[in-house]
């Protein structure tokens, strides 16, 4: 995933300029926290006070993506966006927080008071309307705090990121209601994700391939490829800022823009053969969201790449 993570920040723009509108505000449907890239779940307001949003992974996965609890208790990368629709004291925000924490914990908050002071020292004397947070967590428990633009600090805590998630998704959730918008689940884009490409003689797996977007536009990473022995090939006969570079984490889709639903094409892709660059589309038919066909120019054949939840699964 670093790889992919790195081809993206490469672009310099890491969101797409799909959105999604809670209120009066909007949230973008993918997101980028720091230098992880996420997907909008659901979204809602809070009284008068902020609207928030859910990001997860796109390789989220749990039993039932109702059940709050099971989403908060996900040691995976998943952040929460909260944009402020009203000024209000810092210590507001920080009793909202604590208050919030009582009830995610069943009033044992003080097993965690370490942390939760650590938190909510983050937060400033005074938040403005329109200020926005954003709250990352990534696999081990490791939470990051942003406030606009700008990190304003970190912790690590499993079980304080499980309880703070819970303020909005748990059994006692400050808001019955919002919990349900959290949870709702946007209809994601079925072209984006991991998938498993094969070489259309031999029906024999080649690699697996991230489809990602930024700014409305396709883009696909080599992530791994599954023969050993392939793992440090170098693409010597690429072109342009490819060549010579390593197979693993090339960017081999770029920039193919939407023509229809779940359809893109007028971008390009690089075949790790010979180097060549060819007119590229992509689609996924309705009905059969594990199957991406993707053909490209000098191939007779459309190319069946088949989804993969995660990759470990091909380790």
């Amino acid at each position: 995933m670093k790889k992919v993570i790195f081809y993206v920040t490469f672009f310099i723009t890491m969101c797409t300029t799909a959105q999604t509108k809670v209120g009066s505000v909007y949230f973008n449907n993918e997101d980028v926290f720091g230098e992880t890239e996420l997907m909008l779940n659901g979204a809602g307001t809070r009284d008068k006070l902020y609207a928030i949003a859910l990001y997860l992974d796109l390789d989220f996965d749990v039993d039932n993506l109702n059940d709050g609890n099971k989403v908060a208790d996900k040691d995976t990368n998943m952040a929460i966006t909260i944009k402020l629709t009203s000024t209000m004291e810092g210590e507001e925000l920080r009793q909202v927080i604590r208050n919030g924490m009582e009830r995610a914990t069943d009033g044992n908050s003080y097993v965690l008071e370490d942390q939760i002071r650590d938190f909510i020292n983050l937060i400033p004397n005074e938040v403005k309307k329109f200020d926005i947070f954003r709250i990352l967590h990534k696999k081990g428990g490791d939470i990051t705090v942003f406030k606009n633009k700008t990190k304003v600090g970190t912790l690590k805590s499993l079980d304080f990121k499980k309880a703070l998630f819970k303020i909005w998704l748990g059994d006692n959730p400050v808001d019955g209601t919002l919990k349900e918008n959290l949870l709702s689940s946007i209809d994601p884009n079925p072209v984006l994700g991991k998938w498993k490409t094969f070489d259309a003689k031999t029906g024999v797996a080649i690699n697996i391939v991230q489809v990602y977007m930024i700014k409305n536009q396709v883009f696909a990473t080599i992530e791994k490829m599954l023969r050993q022995s392939q793992r440090d090939d170098i693409c010597y006969d690429c072109v342009g800022e490819d060549k010579n570079q390593k197979v693993e984490g090339l960017v081999i889709v770029k920039g193919l823009k939407p023509v229809g639903d779940n359809k893109y094409q007028g971008g390009t892709y690089t075949n790790i053969k010979d180097g060549s660059v060819s007119d590229c589309q992509m689609w996924v038919e309705e009905g059969n969201q594990g199957i991406l066909k993707v053909k490209y120019k000098g191939s007779r054949d459309i190319h069946e790449w088949k989804r993969v939840k995660d990759v470990k699964e091909n380790k």
